[in-house]
């Protein structure tokens, strides 16, 4: 009798710390960011902020990812490995919290991200010649 006992006091912890396990990775998962990673499939894209940028049109784009709506940001008149950066402000402090850069040479967008009725999530979009650049007054659109 001690011996079931204890066979079924152990598979009972086994299986406590399997779901502990499958639930943290779950919330994992759920905190992770919402990028729509190629919104060529996303339907009735409209631009929603454009900027000359030495030459180079920078556009901050919408439409609906999966039913949902989301913005990217997209780089036209580039000449060759260029970097377009998407910036999303969370909070409403217009300054990025998240972002997604592509080379324009390989891809002219960014990955989309979901917009909100919340006035604190904000979208920008910018030229930048280097990889880790970050979008300024200078090198990008306005905040949408």
């Amino acid at each position: 009798m001690r011996t079931t006992t204890k066979i079924a006091a152990v598979l009972a912890t086994a299986a406590t710390t399997t779901v502990l396990i499958a639930g943290t990775a779950a919330a994992e998962a759920a905190a992770a960011p919402p990028w729509w990673s190629d919104p060529a499939t996303c339907v009735n894209p409209q631009t929603e902020r454009q900027r000359t940028v030495n030459n180079r049109l920078v556009e901050v784009r919408s439409g609906y990812c999966g039913g949902v709506q989301h913005g990217w940001g997209r780089i036209q008149n580039f000449t060759g490995q260029e970097f377009i950066r998407f910036e999303v402000d969370l909070n409403g402090d217009r300054r990025w919290d998240d972002f997604s850069t592509y080379t324009a040479g390989n891809r002219n967008y960014t990955q989309a991200y979901p917009t909100s009725p919340s006035p604190d999530r904000a979208f920008r979009a910018c030229y930048v010649a280097d990889p880790n650049g970050t979008c300024t007054a200078d090198n990008s659109t306005d905040w949408w």
